[in-house]
């Protein structure tokens, strides 16, 4: 004999999937009810259930259900209907257990439509996570995934759940897997790239680090994002102070540079290094934008060293100039060229930058990152990217990379 099952099992769906999964929420719209073919006994303990239910007796409805489940040689529709209807009770009477028992028996019965049944083993995954068993929950999410691989969100959940596996790398390929597939049709969220970087970082595993870094502030270029990933840069790349200036110099052109503490270091740093010119200027913006306060004693001490030697380098560059054309070696020019970028004189610093990389005798990874960063702000482009291609050495060829990602955003 043939019955329908209708709107209690409907119903009962869309219930299951607001307390399981939100996002699913829009399983809510009624679904044409398939037409059963069920046994006489558990048409009859089937109708029974329902009714029990209609009156708000869940427990009751259980209790009748579970002997229907107990006859032998029940066909599929008898273990969908079962299943269904006892979903239902379980929902109402908050039994995760035989919530998640109803499900996985709905799925066995092959009467699931195919949409039906990625909702179904979502929630099976959600609430496997829910009482902490991540295999469990991975292996529902998996089968999900393998019906529907375009679910980028989907694949997030799985790469915490490998997370909570203690499996970093396997959980940051998937979260790049959903960042990849996610980007196919729209941008994906910050949060996912922040995400990877972060199990890179926790978990010290350098190249995932230089991966992750590099893909989330091509994506999302925000100061927060640059002055993260620089900072973790020069702690894994242990840079001299040298390096360090580099650093803090592209920091600062993605004003990214925040409060007192990096202002004074940046400062302080090319004071150390000899360029008071550098040193004044970012003095001069920290008090600008608030971040230091004249009258603190360190900004008014350093400021009254850096800015009469400001002056005396100034008055100077023209001399020092035709002094380093003169030399035999480039470290003439390279040291005038700093000068000059301290001071913003672009075009000037980039051209006594190719003169000490013709000269030789200096280091030509620093020189051509300088030379990147001179002719980035001076508006070549092309020049700029060009002579990041030559930085080739550690640490510099990772710095490297990122200046060439700032030079992306540059017009």
């Amino acid at each position: 004999m043939t019955t329908v099952f209708g709107r209690a099992s409907a119903a009962a769906f869309a219930a299951l999937l607001l307390a399981a999964t939100p996002q699913a929420a829009m399983a809510q719209k009624e679904q044409k009810p398939p037409a059963l073919k069920l046994s006489k006994p558990v048409q009859s303990l089937a109708a029974q259930a329902q009714k029990a239910q209609g009156a708000g007796d869940w427990a009751g409805a259980v209790e009748l259900l579970k002997q229907a489940d107990a006859i032998p040689n029940k066909n599929a529709d008898d273990l969908y209907i079962v299943n269904m209807l006892t979903l239902n009770s379980a929902i109402n009477l908050k039994d995760n257990a035989l919530i998640e028992k109803s499900l996985e028996g709905a799925v066995a019965s092959g009467k699931l439509p195919a949409e039906d049944v990625v909702k179904f083993r979502r929630n099976l995954g959600a609430l496997a996570l829910q009482r902490g068993d991540y295999g469990k929950a991975q292996a529902e999410f998996e089968q999900v995934l393998a019906l529907n691989p375009s679910d980028a969100g989907l694949l997030v959940e799985i790469a915490e759940l490998q997370q909570r596996q203690k499996l970093p790398q396997k959980s940051i390929a998937t979260l790049q897997q959903a960042i990849a597939t996610q980007e196919k049709t729209s941008k994906a969220d910050e949060t996912w790239y922040r995400r990877a970087l972060a199990i890179a970082y926790d978990s010290k595993l350098p190249a995932e680090i230089v991966s992750t870094s590099e893909a989330l502030v091509k994506a999302y270029p925000s100061p927060t994002n640059w002055r993260d990933v620089l900072i973790i840069y020069r702690e894994s790349a242990k840079l001299d102070d040298q390096g360090n200036l580099d650093v803090m110099r592209l920091i600062r052109a993605n004003n990214a540079l925040t409060g007192e503490r990096d202002y004074a270091e940046f400062a302080e740093t090319a004071t150390t290094r000899g360029l008071p010119g550098e040193a004044k200027s970012v003095l001069d913006e920290g008090i600008a934008k608030g971040a230091l306060k004249s009258t603190t004693p360190f900004v008014k001490e350093l400021s009254a060293v850096v800015t009469p030697k400001a002056a005396a380098d100034k008055a100077q560059l023209n001399q020092l100039e035709k002094e380093a054309r003169a030399a035999a070696n480039g470290r003439s020019a390279m040291g005038t060229a700093d000068a000059n970028l301290g001071f913003g004189n672009w075009a000037k610093a980039a051209e006594l930058y190719k003169l000490a990389l013709e000269k030789g005798g200096i280091d030509a990874d620093t020189a051509n990152l300088r030379l990147a960063f001179t002719l980035g702000n001076a508006g070549d482009k092309a020049g700029a990217e060009a002579a990041l291609a030559k930085v080739s050495g550690a640490p510099r060829n990772q710095l490297a990379r990122y200046y060439a990602a700032w030079l992306a955003t540059k017009s």
